[in-house]
């Protein structure tokens, strides 16, 4: 009896043999994914160390890189892929822009279809990121309305009150934090603020504080200034409004210019001239001003954003929450990650791992990032803890968090380099670019 049995057993001491032998098979390929076999090969192949936290990195699309320029795709431990177009800061022949979609605030358009517009032009693009958080439609009409600072060519096109807006732009430094570019190529990170003011001429009134530019106009945000950029109308509903003109245009971070009020409108949803401004004041606030303020009143506006070093920038973009900040995770963002969102419940999106784009930079290099998520078996996307500490690691000194989710995208070298998580290509609100060199910029 034992006699017949000895092939069976022999068959299942095969078979377990074979399972072992999978396992440690599997185990030692694993294994060279650690820290102790990738470094080595990584040093040998790139002269670069990388962190615990990257599996592998691909260089993509690299025989079309100018000199100064990279995109890479790093794959993370925690099941994500992250990529990322990077501009040496000292590269002569490139430079840091930004795009309005079709050029007003008020629409939206896809990246692709932004850069076909500007591969026109003689300086195109090479990479760009989905910038700033915004509506993507109301019942006002506005299709695609972006509530951030955006400054291209040194035009103040948009910028909000520091507010905490659905959500989006918590009035500390950890939120509404924007970056910008001096003529002088000096980096900032900072929340910005307007500090406006309008000044009657020969009037004995206050100056009136005005609180946003080419934002939605409400109790929460009562003065507003809309500028050509905005659109056709001001979409307003019941503010009083007054048209400016004779005035200078574009609006800056340091301005001064006279006005002469040329038209009054009491039920709001003005004409924006080409050649002014409208000045919108929320109902219960322009109760104090509609005797002050009539046709053919003159006065001055004035505006001086602050940090004071901002109004020299040239090319600005806004996001809403500081990631990084001296190459350390933000402070805030530590307490938010380790309560899984309770330290900002308004953000507690942020907690769970979803696609997500950001910008950042350090000494070196400025760094264009999306994370794609929501494709289970290719990438789940990151927390906004994680996304702070995976770039702190990367080496990148100061970032800030961008509109993420299925509008998340990479255009690089003529393409969308990622995988948006609808499986298309959103349209979104601005970009923040890398590009070549305008030779006649300063």
């Amino acid at each position: 009896m034992g006699t017949e049995n000895r092939p069976e057993l022999i068959r299942l001491i095969t078979v377990c043999a074979l399972i072992l032998l999978f396992i440690l098979l599997i185990g030692a390929l694993r294994a060279r994914e650690h820290s102790f076999f990738r470094i080595g090969a990584i040093k040998r192949a790139n002269q670069e160390t990388l962190p615990d936290t990257v599996k592998r990195r691909d260089k993509l699309q690299s025989d079309r890189w100018p000199e100064g320029f990279r995109l890479l795709r790093y794959w993370w431990v925690g099941g994500s892929a992250v990529y990322i177009a990077e501009m040496d800061r000292t590269a002569a022949g490139l430079q840091f822009d930004v795009e309005l979609a079709n050029n007003k605030i008020l629409g939206r358009e896809t990246i692709t279809g932004a850069t076909r517009r500007l591969r026109k032009k003689e300086d195109p693009p090479l990479a760009g990121v989905n910038g700033s958080f915004g509506i993507r439609e109301d019942n006002l009409g506005r299709g695609g309305m972006m509530f951030n600072l955006h400054i291209q060519n040194g035009e103040l096109v948009s910028i909000p009150i520091l507010l905490d807006r659905w959500g989006y732009s918590p009035p500390s430094p950890w939120g509404e934090t924007s970056f910008g570019v001096t003529p002088d190529g000096d980096f900032l990170m900072d929340a910005v603020q307007l500090n406006g003011k309008l000044r009657i001429e020969n009037g004995t009134a206050d100056p009136l504080s005005i609180d946003a530019v080419n934002q939605i106009c409400d109790a929460s945000c009562p003065v507003v200034l809309f500028t050509p950029r905005f659109g056709r109308t001001t979409l307003t509903r019941r503010c009083y409004e007054f048209t400016l003109r004779q005035i200078k245009l574009p609006l800056t971070g340091k301005y001064e210019s006279r006005f002469v009020v040329t038209a009054v409108n009491p039920r709001g949803n003005s004409t924006i001239p080409s050649d002014g401004i409208v000045l919108a004041i929320e109902p219960r606030l322009a109760r104090d001003w509609e005797n002050k303020i009539t046709k053919s009143t003159a006065g001055t506006l004035e505006i001086a954003i602050t940090p004071k070093k901002w109004q020299q920038v040239q090319q600005g973009v806004g996001g809403n929450l500081r990631l990084v900040r001296d190459g350390k995770v933000e402070s805030e963002l530590i307490n938010f990650g380790e309560s899984r969102g309770g330290s900002a419940y308004r953000h507690r999106n942020g907690a769970r791992r979803h696609p997500r784009s950001a910008l950042g930079f350090n000494d070196k290099k400025l760094f264009l990032i999306t994370i794609d998520g929501r494709q289970p078996g290719y990438s789940m996307g990151m927390t906004l803890y994680e996304m702070g500490t995976f770039f702190s690691e990367l080496g990148i000194k100061h970032a800030i968090n961008f509109d993420g989710g299925s509008s998340s995208t990479l255009w690089a070298l003529g393409r969308v380099a990622n995988s948006p998580a609808h499986g298309y290509e959103r349209r979104i609100f601005n970009i923040a670019m890398i590009r070549v060199r305008d030779e006649n910029s300063q």
